[in-house]
Parts: C-alpha cells; structure tokens; sequence
C-alpha cells in the first residue's frame, strides 16, 4: 500500500534532523527514494508530484539553516565581512587605509606667500569703495567665507567680526586700524611647532606698534598652508603715571588725572569745576578735531551732562563717512570711556603720539595748552586694533590754574 503524504513529509524531516549541514536537497530526496518499492504508473505520477512538492520544502529547509545564506553553503562568510567575492569568483579585501600625508615643507618663500594671500584677503574687501561698503558681499557669512580661503575658521570669524558690519543696505568695513602684517623687507624666523604646524616670527619696533613680537601661527589644513592664530607681545613695559611729565608740567597732568578721576566716577559736578570758564571743553572722537563739527559744552553744561537727551552731531565718522549722532552719555560711552583709563599702560604728558592713521592737530588747534594722554594697550589677538588713547588737554587760565578745554578720543582708524 503506498504511503499517504503526510508519511513522506515525516520520513523528510525525519532525514533532515540527521542529514549532515551540507547535504542538498536531492540527496534528502533519493534517500527517501530508496525506501520506496517499484510503484505502477499511476503510483509514479502521484510520487512525482509529492517529490516535487517534497524537494521545494527540503530546498527552503536547507536555505534556513543558521548562517548560511542562498548559494554560500560552506564559504564560511556571513553578511558584513570586511571580504567580499567579486563577479569572478575571488576574494575583494576590504581597502587599505589612507596613509597620513606629510605637509609640504613651509619655506621662507612658502611663509611670504601665506602671509601676502592673508594681506590681500583684507585689502580687496576694504579698497573696494570709497564709501566703505564692501560690493562683493551681501552678508557677513560671505565675508567669513571669502576669509575662510586663506585661514582657519576661528581666525575668519575674528576678523569678520572685527572689521564689517552688517546693515540694512550691505556690509560696512568698520573703522579701525588694520591688522598688523608680516614686514617682508624685516627679517623674520620659522619656528616648527609640528610637521603641520610652524610659527612665523618678526619682532617690530617702531612708533604706531612700539617693541613687539608678532607671532603668525601657520598650520597645514590638508591641502595648504594657511593663517590659524596672531598673537602680539609687548617687549619694552609702557611708562607709569607721570613718569614723562617735566616739572613745569607736572601741575597740568595732576590736574588731567583729576578730571580723568571724575569722568571714570562720572561726578560730573566736580569735572565742570574744572572746565576753563571761557573756552569750555571741546569734544572730538578723533585725534584730527574737526572744529567746525566739534561740540562745546561750558560748565554748566556739563554738570548735566548724562540727563541731557538731545542728539548732537559730534563729528564724521572714520571709514563711513556718516555723522556721528548721539546724545551725550551715548559719546560718553563710546567715546570717551574705558575701564583701563583707572589704570592706564602710558601716561604721557607734553607729548604729541601719532599711533593711528590719523593725522594729530591738537597741538595746533590749542596750541598754548598741555596734552596729557592717558593709553590703554589693547588685548588678544586683536591687541593692535582695540587700543584707545584719551587725550586730556588743558590750558591755564587768567588765574595760572591748569583748566579743561579739550577731550579727544584717540583709537585704530582706516
């Protein structure tokens, strides 16, 4: 009597429990075969159709055993392996790691280059125009960008922060002295930090910088030498209070700490004591006093001089062109005060400092009085453009006393 189909199907899982992981689906099928006695035609074709049905059941239990994916059985290598077969049968490995590229060595003619593309990233936003706005971008992420090119990115955002501004017409270049470059015709040192790393090195001595170091950290980005950091340090120490005043100035610069003293208090009652009793105390937020825009203010002007709310027009703006327009304590503020004038780095009496690109006309415009400049170095990277210099310029009276008749902001200026 044949057997039913159900009886086949168990003989099958019967010889899959005990066939060995690579046997195919065929040799399950022959082995049941075996089993079987001749059969009548009939009994052939019913067979057929069960073995049919018997050996796609087999195939996909074999396809299921664990680990082993259609067409792999015995290769040994399961899905993610780092090595793949390729279309002709072999063996791909997985590919090599990239070997660490050694930088270019940074020549003398390397660190020239470096530091003239970083100039002129500078100079083309600035000379662009007259009027200081700069054409070629619409925003300050351009700016950064366009900087990007020839620095690192922290460098490029510093200077982008430092030198534009943006407006609701475009982007202005801010007045401000420019950065200090390498001087190609000086010579200069390379200090290798790293392989990809070297410090391009200039000291400097002159009458805008004073004796400083200028230190340009060069690094290798993975394609080029560029710009990373700046840093500046002062060689020679600034002079103390009073250290410059001669004896028959001496009078005069107590008289200037005097009013710096108030100014920083903001006593403003005891300032307008000292304010000259004829000629009042000019304003000017730059060393070249404009005397026609220049604002003057008696004493008793000034004794209210943080409640007066009026807009006054103090002069032109360096770089812009635009009126400086703003009430009193807004000029205070920007103009007048600094946290270091309690302590400043120089204080120099009788003396005429040109440290900006602004041409000095105090001396001629009040040529009988005495200046006394109060100097505070700046800080940071950017130590060369936030420096300020608050000149104190007094003038005796008809009495001989030492009076106030000019404040002038000195600062970095295009």
């Amino acid at each position: 009597m044949s057997k039913s189909f159900e009886e086949r199907m168990k003989e099958l899982e019967e010889g899959y429990d005990n066939m060995p992981p690579s046997v195919s689906p065929d040799e399950i099928i022959q082995g049941v075969e075996k089993k079987s006695k001749k059969k009548t035609s009939w009994k052939r074709i019913y067979t057929f159709g069960g073995t049919l049905a018997a050996a796609g059941i087999a195939a996909l239990l074999v396809m299921s055993q664990q680990g082993t994916a259609p067409g792999t059985e015995g290769l040994g290598t399961a899905p993610g392996d780092e090595e793949q077969e390729t279309p002709d049968g072999g063996v791909q490995e997985a590919p090599a790691e990239p070997e660490d590229e050694t930088p270019p060595e940074l020549t003398e003619e390397r660190a020239v280059e470096v530091m003239t593309a970083y100039r002129e990233s500078f100079e083309t936003l600035v000379n662009e125009t007259d009027s200081q706005r700069v054409e070629s971008y619409e925003s300050l992420d351009g700016v950064r960008q366009h900087f990007e090119e020839v620095m690192s990115e922290d460098l490029a955002q510093w200077m982008t922060d430092s030198y534009f501004r943006e407006e609701s017409d475009g982007i202005y270049v801010v007045a401000m002295d420019a950065p200090t470059w390498l001087q190609e015709d000086q010579s200069f040192t390379l200090e290798q930090e790293a392989r990809d790393h070297v410090r391009i090195v200039q000291e400097r001595n002159n009458e805008m910088l004073g004796h400083v170091e200028m230190v340009y950290h060069a690094v290798y980005n993975g394609d080029r030498w560029i710009l990373d950091e700046i840093v500046s340090t002062q060689l020679d120490e600034g002079n103390t209070a009073g250290e410059n005043a001669g004896s028959g100035d001496e009078a005069a610069a107590s008289a200037a700490q005097s009013v710096v003293d108030y100014l920083i208090s903001q006593d403003l009652t005891r300032l307008s004591e000292l304010v000259h009793p004829e000629e009042g105390v000019l304003f000017s937020p730059y060393v070249y006093i404009q005397q026609d825009e220049a604002q003057v203010f008696q004493a008793e002007d000034i004794e209210t001089f943080f409640q007066n709310e009026q807009q006054y027009v103090w002069g032109t703006q360096d770089g812009s062109g635009r009126p400086i327009e703003m009430t009193p304590s807004s000029y205070y503020e920007e103009y007048i005060y600094d946290p270091g004038l309690s302590d400043p780095d120089e204080i120099n009496v009788g003396e005429t400092s040109q440290r900006g690109n602004v041409q000095n006309n105090i001396q001629d415009v009040f040529p009988e009085a005495t200046v006394v400049e109060f100097y505070v170095e700046g800080s940071g990277e950017s130590a060369d453009m936030n420096w300020s210099a608050l000149n104190v310029v007094m003038k005796q009276d008809d009495s001989g006393e030492w009076k106030l008749v000019a404040l002038v902001n000195d600062e970095w200026t295009i």
